[in-house]
C-alpha cells in the first residue's frame, strides 16, 4: 500500500509538469459578468468538494496504514512464534529418534536376556544350544573402536558364539576311526593269579578281568634325627638310616610335605580348580590336621623355584622374530581392606608351545605389556581391538617395535556381526559374518593341505582373497554411507569395529607366517578364568602372582600336550634332588635335566 502511494504521487507530479508546460486556456473569456460570477461559484463548490474528499482520503488512508502497521506486527510477531515452534518441532523430532533408538537398544537386550533365560527357538533345531561367554561382565563387549563406546562400568553383553547349522543330516561314516581307544592305566599292570590247585574240576579256559582301584591315603613319617658330636668338631644334627628305610629325609626344602605331596596339592588347586577352602575340608576329612595358610605357604616355597622356570619360558616366548599372541582378564584381588578389579595378562608363543602369564600389581596399563616386552625384536603380536585401541595404543609404532606388525583378531570382528544378526535383527549383518567366514575357510584349507608359509602366503595373495576382501570392502563402505538413526546398536558396533582396524584385522595376509586370530591365547587364559569363577577372589597381589606362574607352567605343558600331573611331579622331585638346571627343565627337555650341587 505504502508503494501505491508513492506510485500516485509520482503521477501527481508529472501531470502538474505537464500542466505547468503548456498555455493556460482561458474558459470565461466571453461570459457575461453574472455567468462569470456563478461560474466562479460553482468552481469554488466543486474545489471544497475536492477538499473535502481528498482530506476524508486522507483519513481513510491515515487509518489503513495503522491498521496494516498493526497486521505487520502481528505478521512479525507470528513468524517469530512460528520460528520458535519450528525449533521445538525440530528438538522434538530429534528427542523422539533418540527414544526411538533407545527404546530398540533396550528391547535387543530385553530379547538377549530373555533369550539366556528361557531359551531360544532356535535350539529346537540345533543340534548345540548356543553358548555364552564365561567372562560376562567385559567392557570388550560393546566396543566398537571408537571413544564413544569405551566402557570403564565393567558392565556388558555376553559375546554370542556363531549358531551352528542342524545336525538332522545323514550321518558321514566315512570318517569313522581304524581303531578305538581302550581303558588302561600306564606301566606294568599288578596281577593276581588263581590257585589251578583249588579248582573243582577239569580247567576249560583261563582270563583276566581287569579292575581299577584308587587308593589316595596320607601318611604321616618320622625319621629320627640324633644330635651328636664329632672329636673337635662342633656338635650337629643327622639322619642315620636303618636298613629298609628311606636314605635322605624326603621332605621338600621349607616344607614339611614331600614332593608328591606338594605335586597332588598344586594339582588339585590350579589344574582342577578345587578352592583352599575344598582342599583343607578334604585334607582334615583326612585325618591331617594343618591350616589353608600352611598349604598357600607351601605352595610358595614351589614357586620360588617355578618363576626361574618361567624366566628361562620368557626368554624362549620372546625370541628375536617370534608371532605371539595376547590377552588379559580381570579377577578380584583384595587390597587391604577391600577387594579390587585387577588384570592378569596372557602372552602365547605358538611355534615356541611356551605360555607365559604375568601380573603387574593389577594393572592394565599398556606399560604393563611394553615392560614384559621389553627389548624384544618381535614380529608381531595379536590382541583384541580392546587392548590394541585402549593399552597398547600407539606403543608398537613407537621406535622400539617400529619393526613389530601389530594385529588384531578377526573372529572378534565376526562375532559381532554375528551378535548383530541374531539379537540385532540386521540381515545384511549376516553377509558380513559369511564373508569372514569365507577368509577362515580358505585358512582351514590351507591347514588341512599342510601348506608351508609361502605356500600360504600364495594362497592369502590368491584371486578368490582378493574377491572376498574387494567384496567385504564395497558392503562396509556402502553400508557405513546410509544413515545410522535408525539402525541396530549391535550392527554400528559391528560397522565400527570392522572399519576401524581394517588394516590391523587383514595385516596376515601380508605374512604366511602370521595367525588369522586370537583364539590361542583365548583358549589358553580359560582355565585361568574358571578358576577365578571357583574362588571368587585372590586374598592378596601374591596369591594372584602365584597364580600366573603356576598357570604358565600348565598352560606350557599343555600347548606341549604332556601330562600336567608327570610334569609337576618330575619338576619338585628334581629340586629336591639338588637339580637346578632350568634350561633344561622345560616341558620338553626336562628328562634331561642333571643335578646341580
Amino acid at each position: 500500500m505504502i508503494d501505491l502511494q508513492d506510485i500516485i504521487t509520482t503521477k501527481r507530479e508529472l501531470l502538474s509538469r505537464e500542466t505547468y508546460s503548456r498555455t493556460p486556456i482561458n474558459y470565461s473569456e466571453d461570459m457575461a459578468a453574472d455567468q462569470k460570477d456563478r461560474y466562479i461559484q460553482y468552481l469554488a463548490g466543486q474545489n471544497q468538494e475536492l477538499r473535502l474528499t481528498s482530506d476524508a482520503m486522507k483519513l481513510v488512508l491515515e487509518d489503513f496504514m495503522a491498521k496494516m502497521k498493526g497486521l505487520e506486527d502481528q505478521m512479525s510477531a507470528l513468524q517469530s512464534q512460528h520460528a520458535g515452534l519450528e525449533n521445538r518441532l525440530s528438538e522434538e523430532h530429534k528427542l523422539r529418534k533418540s527414544a526411538e533408538r533407545k527404546v530398540k537398544s533396550l528391547q535387543e537386550r530385553l530379547d538377549f536376556a530373555n533369550q539366556d533365560r528361557f531359551g531360544d527357538r532356535r535350539q529346537k533345531i540345533h543340534s548345540k544350544a548356543k553358548k555364552s561367554d564365561s567372562d560376562r561382565k567385559k567392557e570388550k563387549d560393546d566396543y566398537d573402536g571408537t571413544d564413544d563406546t569405551l566402557r570403564t562400568d565393567s558392565i556388558g553383553h555376553d559375546q554370542p558364539q556363531e549358531v551352528r547349522e542342524s545336525s538332522g543330516k545323514d550321518r558321514d561314516l566315512s570318517n569313522r576311526p581304524d581303531g578305538y581307544k581302550t581303558m588302561g592305566v600306564s606301566g606294568e599292570a599288578i596281577g593276581h593269579p588263581s590257585d589251578l590247585t583249588k579248582v573243582p574240576g577239569r580247567i576249560i579256559e583261563r582270563r583276566m578281568v581287569r579292575v581299577f582301584s584308587f587308593r589316595t591315603f596320607l601318611a604321616e613319617e618320622c625319621f629320627e634325627m640324633v644330635h651328636y658330636a664329632e672329636p673337635g668338631k662342633k656338635p650337629k644334627w643327622g639322619y642315620f638310616p636303618s636298613e629298609g628305610h628311606p636314605e635322605v629325609i624326603t621332605k621338600f626344602e621349607g616344607t614339611k610335605a614331600t614332593p608328591e605331596f606338594l605335586q597332588a596339592i598344586a594339582y588339585e588347586v590350579y589344574v582342577k580348580n578345587v578352592t583352599f577352602g575344598l582342599l583343607h575340608q578334604w585334607l582334615t576329612d583326612m585325618g591331617m590336621s594343618i591350616s589353608r595358610n600352611t598349604l598357600r605357604n607351601w605352595l610358595k616355597k614351589g614357586k620360588k623355584y617355578l618363576d626361574e622356570l618361567v624366566c628361562v619360558l620368557k626368554s624362549i616366548a620372546l625370541e628375536k622374530d617370534s608371532i605371539v599372541n595376547c590377552d588379559e582378564t580381570w579377577c578380584k584381588v583384595r587390597k587391604y581392606d577391600h577387594y579390587k578389579k585387577c588384570y592378569i595378562w596372557v602372552l602365547v608363543n605358538k611355534a615356541q608351545k611356551t605360555a607365559v602369564f604375568f601380573y603387574e600389581n593389577g594393572s592394565r596399563g599398556r606399560e604393563v605389556l611394553t615392560d614384559f616386552l621389553g627389548d624384544a625384536e618381535l614380529k608381531s603380536i595379536m590382541s583384541d581391538g580392546y587392548n590394541a585401541y585402549v593399552f597398547i595404543g600407539d606403543e608398537l609404532k613407537s621406535a622400539q617395535f617400529k619393526d613389530t606388525v601389530h594385529q588384531v583378531c578377526m573372529s572378534h570382528a565376526k562375532n559381532k556381526f554375528v551378535k548383530a544378526s541374531n539379537q540385532g535383527g540386521e540381515p545384511t549383518a549376516e553377509r558380513f559374518s559369511n564373508l569372514l567366514k569365507g577368509f577362515f575357510m580358505r585358512e582351514r584349507e590351507c591347514d588341512d593341505a599342510g601348506l608351508t608359509p609361502k605356500e600360504r602366503l600364495r594362497e592369502r595373495q590368491s584371486l578368490e582373497t582378493k574377491d572376498l576382501l574387494i567384496e567385504l570392502r564395497s558392503l562396509l563402505d556402502s553400508e557405513l554411507s546410509k544413515d545410522s538413526a535408525f539402525r541396530s546398536q549391535y550392527y554400528t558396533e559391528a560397522l565400527n569395529y570392522l572399519n576401524r582396524f581394517w588394516k590391523e584385522i587383514f595385516a596376515y595376509l601380508d605374512d604366511g607366517e602370521l595367525p588369522i586370530d586370537n583364539n590361542l591365547a583365548e583358549r589358553t587364559i580359560r582355565k585361568l578364568t574358571t578358576q577365578r569363577n571357583n574362588s571368587l577372589h585372590y586374598g592378596s597381589d601374591a596369591g594372584a602372582e602365584m597364580a600366573a606362574t603356576y598357570h604358565s607352567v600348565i598352560g606350557t605343558v599343555k600347548l606341549h600336550g604332556s601330562s600336567i600331573w608327570n610334569f609337576i611331579g618330575t619338576f619338585f622331585k628334581n629340586i629336591f634332588n639338588g637339580c637346578r638346571d632350568y634350561v633344561n627343565m622345560v616341558p620338553d627337555k626336562i628328562t634331561l635335566a642333571t643335578s646341580q650341587c
